[in-house]
């Protein structure tokens, strides 16, 4: 992987801040460029060397692992002590990828789903202003923001308007390929899961022991061409209570891991085992942060150049911490980039929409964005290198959204299962 490490972040890094490599080394190509190696009906964006040894005939099964939050640098740094890893590194190919924009689970995963950049499907971070019932929303959840269920306060609304566009997994089909996805009990029949897996035969599990043997019966029982997509909260979960560089880190990493090896890669059969590949990558990486310097979006300075609401109150910013989008009123961005670049002692990248739609961070270069990002299209982008910035408490220490090094740098590893083993 180092050989390639150095080249992505001399094209993609400035100044600190890594831009996302779309249709070349994202993330957010990972999901046609796996669906290519059982059908030409799908574009493979990804270079074929981050393929190597599994473009020849004979794959006749495709599992791509997400890791939530297991970044380049958390893989670099355990490669050598997990056993999965270390066989990755010896017996297939890894190699960096940049994550989507924002580095955020809620775009991130359903451009995996959907094959769509951000721009296209329009789901730009975990909080989402959702103008059908004038107010800032958990997204994947779907969720208010104090936790009641959308549809409990809000019975006409429609999970339906998180996102543009349809799962992938029809076109598979179409394509004749048998695709699944595994997710936790809880995720899996969520409302945005069953508008996201759609296609798809989903496979709720309680834990990554019971996903791996999962995927050994999917691939084993398999008459056919056959995709599995497989999604692993853990690392993530507890990179944000603990941060990155911890004992319980690395635990979880080890038993996500070895899960995945012992219930699943080393219990196929040689002949399953030969005709399956094995993919792993995640949406995205974490930066450790210091809370009580985090920048307070709260005060008037903040609040006042907000656009208001039906209800006459200021909408408060969205996406999250590290990816901050504000509405902002008429003739009032440059006052708010004034203000916010200056409680962030200039350490802060800003966008107004014309320059990010230029950069095209969230995937506007590479594709037409849709009606929902135009409308969603914040006026104004910060971006902290270092420290979220927020309008309320926050407690976590692994943070993501942003687009550090650490954010936004994933790994993508590539082998036969049988050389896994």
């Amino acid at each position: 992987m180092t050989e390639f490490t150095p080249d992505l972040r001399a094209a993609r890094e400035e100044d600190g801040y890594v831009f996302p490599a779309y249709r070349d080394r994202c993330f957010a190509d990972t999901p046609e460029s796996a669906l290519s190696i059982l059908s030409p009906a799908f574009p493979r964006n990804l270079p074929d060397e981050a393929f190597a040894g599994l473009l020849d005939d004979g794959i006749e099964n495709v599992v791509l692992l997400v890791i939530d939050g297991f970044g380049l640098d958390q893989w670099n740094r355990l490669a050598d002590d997990l056993p999965l890893l270390d066989a990755f590194e010896a017996s297939g190919t890894v190699t960096p990828l940049t994550s989507t924009y924002p580095s955020e689970t809620a775009a991130a995963i359903t451009t995996l789903h959907t094959g769509l950049l951000p721009a296209e499907h329009g789901l730009l971070g975990w909080h989402q202003y959702l103008d059908s019932i004038d107010e800032s929303i958990q997204t994947l959840p779907f969720l208010l923001e104090d936790g009641t269920p959308v549809q409990e306060r809000y019975p006409l609304a429609n999970p339906r308007d998180l996102f543009e566009g349809e799962a992938i997994y029809d076109d598979a089909e179409a394509a004749g390929i048998d695709t699944h996805v595994t997710q936790p009990g809880h995720i899996a029949g969520s409302a945005s899961s069953e508008l996201t897996t759609a296609g798809a035969e989903t496979h709720g599990y309680w834990n990554v022991a019971d996903m791996a043997v999962t995927l050994r019966d999917v691939v084993t029982d398999g008459d056919g061409p056959t995709h599995a997509t497989a999604y692993v909260p853990n690392v993530d979960s507890v990179s944000h209570r603990t941060g990155t560089a911890t004992h319980r880190y690395d635990a979880q990493a080890r038993m996500v891991t070895e899960a995945i090896r012992t219930g699943f890669i080393d219990t196929l059969d040689a002949e399953t085992a030969e005709k399956t590949a094995v993919l792993v990558t995640a949406d995205h990486g974490h930066t450790n942060v210091d809370q009580s310097v985090a920048v307070d979006l709260s005060v008037p300075e903040v609040q006042d150049c907000l656009a208001r609401g039906d209800d006459g109150e200021p909408i408060p910013p969205m996406g999250g911490p590290r990816n901050v989008q504000f509405h902002v009123r008429d003739g009032h961005v440059e006052e708010l980039r004034d203000h916010v670049e200056a409680v962030a002692d200039g350490d802060v990248l800003t966008f107004s929409e014309a320059e990010y739609r230029e950069r095209g961070l969230f995937g506007s270069n590479h594709a037409d964005p849709g009606a929902l990002f135009d409308r969603r299209a914040p006026d104004l982008l910060a971006v902290h290198r270092e420290s979220p910035m927020w309008h309320e408490p926050d407690d976590k220490i692994g943070v993501h959204g942003g687009m550090t090094p650490e954010e936004m740098l994933v790994p993508f590893g590539a082998a036969r299962a049988s050389d896994l083993r």
